[in-house]
């Protein structure tokens, strides 16, 4: 008898689980089609070289377009809200395989300072100018987080931890998106006017343009190794989603936050953010381990795909209403907070160099 009881079990199990999967798919189906239409147009020459956008940035505004313009199905929201949640973690993972400890070792102990203090000092600033122009917490810490390290990745990393409303999700996204397409025209402009050394302006545009796309884009002007250097510096500032996760899950306001249950039966726990322990775990791994050329590039490949349509289901979730109700203060703080971080990186730089110390 218990025996039957026990294969009825596994058997309703079973069906859950097969059910749980079968809810996904169409969510699954549009994000996969919004992820193929945006590689293939940021492979077209507008996209790739004249306005370079990587398909992360292109995605996210399908998915806005879509979900302002076109009524989803219900049925869909599974999928979309599984692709920006769950698929977003497993794509941070990959991440790990385009950095290696010998690349962060290679740009130099400098330019790993001149990272590290100006990504930290920028996420204070722009929580501190939150709280004088009333700005909420949430907001101001998914927008410090995308401007000092990596642009919409580190928001949805972040957003991952604190669980932020989907306005401020949008802000956020909206704003690093519109100031790191300005600059990424601005610096080319300060770089011929200024007549900058190019490995100064490599390390520049590295710590503080806030897309990989858009920092590849502004170091066209210059050549050879210090165009590579640039985006190395800005690879390097990914490691930054590490330790701030971690931290942020330590603050009391965000432990717990998945559930009011395990608030009320769990109370005290911290919620360790695993998908940037493992993130660093793969960093690890692309450094010691001699992963062979061709399964190495399908890695970054797969992770391009999923971090992709990771970012479709955060557009398919973004609502241009959210956006204009965010308002004025919200606009000027990200266009201070992205200000800050170009002239802080500049400065500390610029302090470096007097006190010959740089590279």
């Amino acid at each position: 008898m218990s025996r039957k009881v026990n294969l009825s079990s596994n058997n309703k199990m079973s069906y859950s689980k097969f059910s749980s999967i079968i809810v996904l798919i169409p969510g699954l189906i549009v994000v996969g089609i919004i992820s193929i239409i945006s590689i293939l147009v940021q492979s077209t020459t507008l996209f790739s070289k004249i306005i370079p956008l990587s398909s992360l940035i292109i995605s996210i505004i399908i998915g806005m377009i879509i979900n302002n313009f076109i009524t989803l199905p219900i049925s869909t929201r599974e999928g979309i809200r599984f692709s920006s949640k769950k698929i977003l973690r497993l794509a941070i993972i990959f991440l790990g395989f385009k950095l290696s400890i010998w690349e962060v070792l290679k740009v130099g102990w400098s330019s790993i300072f001149t990272i590290l203090l100006s990504s930290t000092l920028t996420i204070f600033f722009t929580i501190w100018l939150s709280k004088i122009i009333k700005v909420p917490f949430n907001r101001a810490l998914l927008l410090g987080s995308g401007v000092s390290i990596c642009g919409a990745s580190a928001v949805a990393a972040v957003d991952a931890v604190i669980q932020a409303e989907e306005e401020d999700v949008a802000f956020a996204i909206g704003a690093i998106t519109l100031f790191g397409t300005v600059y990424m025209f601005v610096y080319p402009i300060i770089h011929t006017i200024f007549n900058m050394g190019n490995e100064i302006y490599a390390l520049w545009a590295g710590s503080s343009i806030h897309e990989v796309a858009q920092v590849a884009a502004a170091s066209s002007v210059i050549i050879g190794k210090f165009r590579d250097m640039a985006t190395t510096v800005k690879m390097i500032r990914v490691l930054f989603i590490v330790p701030l996760t971690l931290v942020i899950s330590l603050m009391p306001m965000y432990r717990n936050k998945n559930s009011e249950q395990q608030k009320s039966n769990q109370k005290g726990k911290i919620t360790i953010p695993w998908f940037a322990i493992l993130f660093f775990i793969t960093v690890l791994i692309n450094t010691f381990v001699s992963i062979p050329f061709n399964i190495h590039q399908k890695l970054i490949t797969f992770d391009n795909w999923i971090m992709t349509a990771a970012m479709a289901g955060l557009g398919l979730d973004i609502s241009f209403k959210m956006m204009r109700n965010i308002g004025v203060r919200a606009f000027l703080l990200g266009a201070f907070s992205s200000l800050f971080i170009s002239l802080i990186s500049a400065l500390i730089i610029e302090l470096l160099i007097n006190f010959k110390i740089f590279m």
